[in-house]
């Protein structure tokens, strides 16, 4: 943990989805420590929010959000 833990990563995802707002979840399944996503994931799916695991992914999916927030 001496490089980037990113820890407040997890809390903030946590309150953007509580309050309602409209977020794509990007897990890549070849991160150093896929564990960590685990609850991410659970959180995501459970709320709806969509689950992505690439980068392109993840960007084509906030974009059509974006442009249509029903996609």
């Amino acid at each position: 943990m001496t490089y980037m833990p990113g820890m407040t990563t997890n809390v903030e995802f946590g309150y953007d989805v509580a309050a309602g707002r409209t977020v794509v979840l990007g897990c890549p399944p070849d991160c150093p420590d896929p564990r960590r996503n685990k609850y991410l994931m659970h959180l995501a799916h459970a709320h709806g929010v969509p689950v992505r695991t690439t980068l392109r992914e993840t960007a084509e999916t906030a974009a059509g959000l974006v442009i249509d927030p029903t996609w």
